[in-house]
């Protein structure tokens, strides 16, 4: 193992080869498994090769694949391992990726009886008939032979992928799969030698490891994924992991070791750190872990985002390695970029999670802050205009900046206006929140390259139609977003008044409050997404009490499942005080008792909500429109991008936006 820094890079650990069971790595970097449903039933599938090969051209020293199909009972959309017939895609993939410097890992993992989406899973198997935490799935307790003929089963596959030229498997043990449940005491109740005690509980990993070992021989890289905490008291919190860690160590000896979080139940949410969560998450408990094992090189994990972070891990005695995930799906160049010394390009990862929920709702990846991924247009060529056209586009919000700079790109002459004096628009008044700061990366990564390209911006004035057809452009883009609309539970008198801000409007008052505030801050939820909590939590810090008033059902509603979860444990955290099928009812002197009165959705009152020094409500987003009508008679072409043609999320705004760009 070389452990040497390198002194040519600014990141000199995180630059330096290594060498792993035999394998030559030329840097530290390992993209961690991520499904995509980029694949074909069964088959490679174009989109995953393109993935993959864009990755590792993109300067990682390792690929670890999406979880590969080990049966025919498993999900049909996995590359699938189990026949000679499947050689030809695996040969395809282990070519593209190892002719490009990158290691290739498979991913060996069951799913067990987890499951993301609504419903449940059919043949599941568990070590124990326990029921799923989220999905309620009852799977089949596997027999003492099952579990026997399953460590000659993955041994024939990575057998098969090493045929096929894969450098080694990953063998994940962690998110609530099948191995995972097997290592945890809450569910594995088993009384045979797979069972009881640490060593019974890890015995089926350790002979997986061994039979891969004795089939592949020591060249093949085995990486085994642990976990290193799943929020489950009952099942592995840090010191049964550390149990378990020796007691896998006592039987069997891996090539590499990572530690992921999170358990299929209320914490799955752990395995994916959002923006609630600290940076470099489980920094602390993997150095601790890294530090108990035995030599065995350790891969650091869990919201690393920037090359200054990663180069920190590498220092920890033990840590060799370091697994971005979410950060290479926003930008497959991120080792190049850090290693060259180009950081300021990387396109960061604002960890939303995003790119999990379309995976779960079985869509294709994609990516608030890489829309190139969903288009398919990551390696380019990007096509240069064939005529090169003056475009004016109104409004500097993130779909507007996104048409901006690849328009300017492809070699168009842009000027962006903006009433604004900063560009962003509301994902800047968001990114104020401090669960969403990394929000900012999507704006300033835009501004960044539109500079660089030649945009010109026009900001901080009010916006005409004259304005912008003096320029006189060949096109319009109009990206002026969307205004909140008003809840009808509101006396609509109130409107003018100004003090019941929107959520936008809150968003900037409340980045200049310092001080701890008296009183109760009343939300009304009738927009289930991010920003909403975000602001509530953030309500909480400031103000003594904070009610949220939603009529639907439950809240963030509209966010993934593993958010949701984030979502709900913060609010709980912070005493954020929720009431379901609950709406405001205006009384005509709220303004001298400060209450409000509150009545249930079906008309039953409920307990009024006093003191109350702030109201303010988030809402779904009419589309401004205003300057439509007079840029179009002006005979000029216009487009319109983002919120302004249908409210949606950042990565429908950006990805609108880039699509616009390379249309133009």
């Amino acid at each position: 193992m070389n452990t040497a820094a390198s002194t040519d890079s600014p990141y000199p650990r995180l630059a330096c080869a290594l060498t792993l069971a035999g394998r030559h790595l030329r840097n530290r970097i390992v993209h961690a498994s991520i499904s995509t449903r980029l694949g074909q039933v069964g088959g490679l599938g174009e989109g995953y090769l393109r993935y993959c090969q864009t990755r590792a051209r993109g300067g990682a020293a390792v690929l670890v694949t999406e979880p590969l199909g080990l049966t025919p009972q498993q999900a049909p959309a996995r590359l699938a391992t189990w026949s000679d017939e499947h050689l030809p895609d695996l040969q395809r993939l282990a070519d593209a990726v190892e002719a490009e410097g990158c290691r290739l890992l498979g991913q060996i993992q069951d799913p067990g009886r987890g499951r993301h989406v609504p419903g449940r899973a059919v043949q599941a198997l568990a070590p124990s008939a326990l029921p799923d935490d989220l999905s309620g799935t009852m799977p089949r307790a596997m027999s003492t032979a099952e579990v026997r003929d399953w460590v000659s089963m993955v041994a024939d596959r990575a057998r098969r992928l090493q045929r096929a030229g894969f450098s080694g498997v990953e063998l994940s043990a962690c998110h609530g799969h099948l191995f995972h449940l097997f290592l945890s005491p809450r569910a594995n109740q088993r009384d045979d030698a797979y069972g009881g005690d640490a060593q019974g509980r890890t015995r089926w990993l350790a002979e997986t490891v061994q039979a891969v070992r004795s089939a592949c021989g020591a060249g093949f890289v085995v990486a085994v994924k642990m976990p290193g905490d799943d929020g489950l008291p009952d099942s592995i919190p840090p010191a049964e992991a550390h149990r378990l860690l020796q007691a896998l160590l006592a039987q069997c000896r891996p090539d590499l070791l990572c530690f992921a979080q999170g358990a299929h139940a209320h914490t799955l949410e752990m395995h994916l750190p959002d923006g609630g969560a600290p940076r470099v998450a489980y920094a602390a408990l993997i150095r601790d872990l890294a530090a108990h094992a035995q030599g065995v090189p350790v891969m650091a994990l869990g919201r690393i985002t920037d090359p200054v972070e990663a180069e920190a891990e590498l220092g920890a005695p033990g840590i060799e390695l370091v697994g971005l995930g979410r950060p290479l799906i926003t930008d497959p160049y991120w080792p190049a970029k850090a290693l060259g010394g180009r950081a300021n390009d990387i396109r960061y990862c604002v960890s939303c999670n995003s790119c999990w929920r379309t995976i779960v709702q079985d869509r294709p990846i994609a990516c608030d802050n890489n829309p190139a991924l969903a288009l398919q247009v990551e390696d380019g060529p990007w096509p240069v205009a064939a005529q090169r056209r003056r475009i004016a586009v109104v409004g500097a919000g993130i779909a507007g900046l996104e048409a901006a700079w690849v328009a300017a790109r492809r070699g168009h002459e842009v000027v962006v206006f903006s009433a604004s004096p900063e560009v962003g628009g509301k994902a800047r008044l968001a990114a104020t929140l401090p669960s969403l700061h990394a929000l900012s990366s999507i704006y300033d990564y835009q501004y960044g390259r539109a500079l660089q390209h030649g945009v010109r911006f026009e900001l901080g004035r009010a916006v005409t139609a004259a304005a912008v057809t003096a320029l006189a452009p060949d096109v319009i883009v109009l990206a002026t977003g969307a205004t909140p609309v008003w809840p009808s539970q509101l006396p609509a008198n109130l409107r003018d008044e100004g003090w019941i801000p929107d959520l936008a409007k809150l968003c900037g008052q409340l980045a200049s409050i310092r001080t701890r505030q008296p009183g109760t801050a009343v939300l009304l939820d009738l927009d289930p997404v991010e920003t909403t909590y975000a602001a509530a939590e953030r309500l909480a810090a400031l103000f003594d009490r904070v009610v949220l008033l939603t009529p639907r059902d439950s809240i963030a509603q509209d966010c993934s499942l593993v958010t949701r979860q984030s979502v709900l444990r913060r609010l709980e955290r912070a005493g954020v005080e929720i009431r379901i099928r609950a709406q405001s009812h205006w009384d005509a002197g709220f303004e001298a008792s400060a209450t409000l009165s509150v009545q249930g959705l079906y008309g039953d009152p409920q307990p009024p909500v006093t003191d109350v020094a702030l109201l303010s409500y988030a809402a779904p987003r009419r589309p401004d429109l205003a300057l439509l009508a007079d840029l179009q008679a002006s005979g000029c072409p216009v487009h319109l991008v983002g919120d302004c043609l249908a409210p949606a999320d950042a990565m429908r705004a950006t990805s609108q936006g880039m699509a616009l760009g390379l249309s133009l």
